[in-house]
């Protein structure tokens, strides 16, 4: 793949991330949720979210703690049911009343990707569930290339990536609190490490 193929990164700009209820953290820690790097298991699929807030600030956000985005369907449905339904596995959110946000979605990507960086590159091995656990600055980018037959990807960094020519063709509004990041694949990693799993 030439390095002309271009991804959007969307990720939330928020500094109100949400949390899960105690009850529901409690339950996450011996179901789904690796205690090793603090992220859902590789083999969980759909996640369903009690959490403390009332109303994330949207469009997009996350469960701190648990490594979970969080979409508005208005937003998240905008790239297209088909396509959805496809890549992603959706759960529901609800309130710290039980109630259930109908407006929400917790997404998983049948498909995972980590943003790779240029400067102040860590990696370490989860010891509990084998992750590469990943963080980088500077400029970010893809490596290896995505499988070419998934269009929507959840990334490590809570956000969804999507074929840039994609976001084109359905012409995704913008929104404030979305950071809107391209990303560039490229055929070697700047960071010296081998193909990554998230």
């Amino acid at each position: 793949m030439s390095d002309s193929v271009y991804y959007i990164h969307f990720k939330s700009k928020t500094m109100n991330p949400c949390f899960l209820t105690d009850n529901a953290y409690r339950e996450a820690t011996s179901t789904w949720l690796c205690r090793g790097c603090v992220r859902p298991k590789h083999d969980t699929q759909r996640i369903d979210a009690h959490i403390q807030d009332r109303e994330p600030e949207g469009p997009l956000n996350l469960v701190s703690g648990c490594g979970l985005p969080l979409a508005q369907k208005s937003f998240l449905f905008a790239f297209g049911q088909e396509r959805i339904e496809r890549d992603l596995y959706l759960g529901q959110v609800f309130g710290p009343d039980g109630s259930r946000l109908d407006d929400w979605v917790t997404f998983r990507g049948k498909q995972r990707l980590i943003v790779r960086g240029t400067k102040n590159v860590s990696h370490r091995v989860c010891a509990d569930c084998g992750r590469d656990v990943y963080f980088a600055m500077g400029t970010r980018y893809l490596y290896p290339a995505p499988p070419s037959d998934v269009e929507l990807f959840e990334s490590d960094l809570f956000g969804l990536i999507v074929l840039e020519s994609v976001v084109s063709e359905l012409e995704i509004p913008r929104h404030a609190r979305v950071v809107r990041e391209r990303l560039r694949v490229l055929k070697e990693p700047k960071d010296g490490l081998p193909p990554l799993s998230f």
